[in-house]
């Protein structure tokens, strides 16, 4: 049955999966009762193991009736395991709950949509019993008395390969513990979290009034660390010192250039990356942003790492040419005109390393891609001014740098998110 259709029977519930409407597993209708419940064995009772073989199940709970305000426990949400007809986890919620916890959904699956060089794969759902939590075994019930809360864990990093979304569910009203350790984790694809949500959102509208919707958050796909967020230097370093040099301060909440002291580089090494910042320069000014920097046995980043090109293009004479105008990765592949502001305006630019393909982009626009150790690079590598540095662009990670080039230059929020 599409998931659009919800079929109802006098005498019994028919449990809707996130794909199908099945027949409904084995003790899948909820009392009046317990917030949530899991199936155990043993003495003392232990969580079952789950099988591969798992699937939501959003249906409205038994005893929700007419009047019903969204406050009440109105739905169910339970991890099924199809192959032995019969539920693992079972949790009551409520419709404004649900609609809460679709929005959180949606908003977690449109960050990983931006995230670059994502590659969406299929993967069973899992499900993991952490701990149990405060409650009462009834033979192979282990029931939970409290409210449950579920939530979008943080993302954890790793092979983004492999994206997902993992949902914990914990007792609400504790000191947030369950960020930590949630005493239930569920991890499925993005696909599957696309059908929970658009289950969780069809279901909270049958409740006759939702009432005030709060905003839970989310945390997919994964996150930004600040490299400078207007108050500290914490995360740089001069090229090849232990310091950030005194030429380097902050001024008005942005790191400016404002008299000699040298290249400064990430205190960290960076290898697939998401870089983005703001900058803005002095009339014919002129600095760089480089990346995959090394410093052992080399004087100067340019020596390892390629170029984006921070410049006034109209008063500087590297303007004049748009191989090594704004923009441009420096002397080998370059930018359109018209993208750069004038001088003293901020510009927001953004390079993105995914493998051995780079793109730049300047104000919202993509002004350079090219692919390091590509033949084509090879070629231009062997034309330009960088023929005689062995090592230029051929490390597969490094520090990402700033040029301090003589010139009044101003960085400010510089943030980057690792793609490896």
């Amino acid at each position: 049955m599409p998931l659009n259709q919800l079929l109802i029977l006098p005498s019994m519930l028919c449990l809707l999966t996130c794909t199908a409407c099945s027949s409904s597993p084995k003790a899948s209708v909820v009392e009046d009762g317990p917030a949530a419940v899991i199936m155990v064995k043993g003495d003392p009772p232990m969580a079952v193991s789950p099988s591969s073989d798992l699937e939501w199940i959003v249906a409205a709970a038994a005893h929700a009736g007419p009047g019903s305000d969204g406050r009440s426990h109105d739905l169910v949400l339970a991890v099924a395991d199809m192959d032995d007809s019969g539920w693992l986890l079972q949790t009551r919620i409520s419709g404004k709950r649900a609609l809460e916890l679709s929005m959180a959904l949606e908003r977690g699956l449109r960050e990983w949509e931006s995230v670059p060089c994502l590659q969406a794969s299929s993967f069973p759902m899992e499900l993991k019993i952490n701990r149990l939590p405060a409650g009462t075994a009834d033979g192979s019930r282990f029931q939970i008395k409290e409210n449950v809360e579920w939530r979008i864990t943080p993302f954890h990093g790793g092979n983004l390969s492999r994206p997902l979304l993992e949902l914990g569910v914990d007792v609400d009203g504790g000191a947030g513990d369950w960020i930590l350790m949630p005493f239930a984790t569920v991890t499925m694809d993005l696909s599957t979290a696309q059908r929970l949500q658009s289950r969780l959102k069809g279901m909270a509208g049958s409740v006759r009034s939702i009432g005030h919707v709060e905003s839970i958050g989310s945390t997919g796909g994964p996150g930004w660390d600040w490299l400078f967020d207007g108050s500290s230097l914490k995360h740089f370093r001069g090229f090849k010192k232990d310091t950030v040099p005194s030429g380097w301060t902050i001024e008005d909440g942005n790191l400016t250039r404002t008299g000699p002291g040298g290249d400064i580089i990430t205190r960290e090494q960076y290898d697939d990356f998401e870089l983005q910042l703001q900058w803005k320069v002095q009339p014919n000014g002129n600095s760089g942003i480089f990346f995959n920097v090394a410093e052992e046995g080399y004087d100067n980043v340019w020596q390892t790492g390629p170029e984006m090109q921070v410049l006034d293009d109209e008063r500087h004479y590297d303007g004049q040419n748009r191989l090594t105008c704004a923009g441009s990765n420096y002397a080998l592949h370059a930018a359109p005109e018209g993208v750069v502001h004038p001088a003293g305006e901020w510009n927001t630019a953004r390079i993105v390393v995914c493998d051995d393909d780079v793109e730049y982009w300047l104000n919202g626009v993509r002004v350079v891609s090219y692919r390091l150790q590509s033949t084509s690079w090879k070629k231009l590598v062997a034309g330009s001014k960088f023929k005689d540095m062995p090592d230029y662009g051929t490390r597969e990670s490094g520090h990402i740098a700033l040029q301090d080039h003589g010139d009044v230059v101003s960085y400010r929020d510089i943030r980057i998110r690792r793609l490896d």
